[in-house]
């Protein structure tokens, strides 16, 4: 399925609500799983060198912090079977996430879209953001809420939207693969514009030309396109192994 799981982490309870979609894709491949933590630059006015004190000395203190941390969301993900490794970086989170998810090919980012941390505060809300702007790389965002769980999760379908051109379909592959891994029922999604809204977004020199009986028939053969769009997506993801699929 995918070469590697990326998982950032905060520190936070919200954050850890990804961690039950962790097990399910790690489990599915025995996928190689990374939990990495980013924690901010340490100010140099924290920094008392006449006590001892030194920024190098105080930014290996947090890294051992967070790493203590990833290591205890570690053993809690030991039923899946997957080689899991933990790392602590000091700086912008988005950027390290990029680079980290850029180190191996098809690497998967699970990661939440809310979250605080204790050290080094940084919201996963604008972080999910950047890195989703930032990065190629296949991402899987978890909408994390107050008194959320991190128990174990199940995963039974599968949407996939589709608007019929060729960078939507670049999903196909990675939706493929993990359907397929996880036994998950695929429904296949395309919205059509109904007559009213023809009517409304079409050129106003054809607007005034055609009845309202044309607009419908314009959104009876754009259903008819449609259907017939999806059924050929559905062909071919049988075609390549996915036991269900709806459209």
């Amino acid at each position: 399925m995918f070469t590697r799981i990326l998982v950032p982490l905060d520190g936070s309870p919200l954050a850890e609500q990804t961690l039950p979609y962790v097990r399910i894709l790690g489990a599915a491949a025995n996928t190689p799983i990374s939990l990495i933590r980013i924690f901010d630059p340490v100010p140099p006015d924290l920094a008392e060198p006449a006590y001892g004190l030194y920024e190098t000395q105080i930014a290996a203190s947090l890294r051992d912090v967070a790493v203590d941390y990833l290591n205890s969301i570690k053993s809690g993900l030991g039923e899946t079977g997957s080689d899991i490794s933990c790392e602590a970086f000091e700086g912008r989170p988005a950027d390290h996430i990029i680079r980290e998810a850029e180190k191996t090919p098809d690497t998967l980012i699970v990661m939440a879209t809310h979250g605080r941390s204790g050290v080094g505060r940084w919201m996963m809300g604008s972080i999910a953001d950047k890195v989703l702007h930032g990065t190629s790389s296949p991402r899987s965002i978890t909408h994390s809420k107050e008194g959320g769980s991190t128990a174990n999760a199940s995963l039974k379908s599968m949407i996939i939207p589709l608007d019929g051109s060729t960078l939507a379909e670049q999903i196909l592959p990675h939706a493929t693969q993990a359907a397929k891994a996880l036994c998950l029922n695929v429904i296949l999604v395309r919205s059509n514009p109904s007559a009213d809204e023809y009517y409304r977004f079409m050129d106003h020199s054809m607007a005034v030309s055609v009845s309202a009986e044309g607009y419908e028939d314009y959104a009876r053969e754009a259903e008819a396109q449609d259907s017939d769009y999806l059924a050929r997506v559905q062909a071919q993801l049988v075609s390549d192994g996915v036991t269900s699929v709806e459209t």
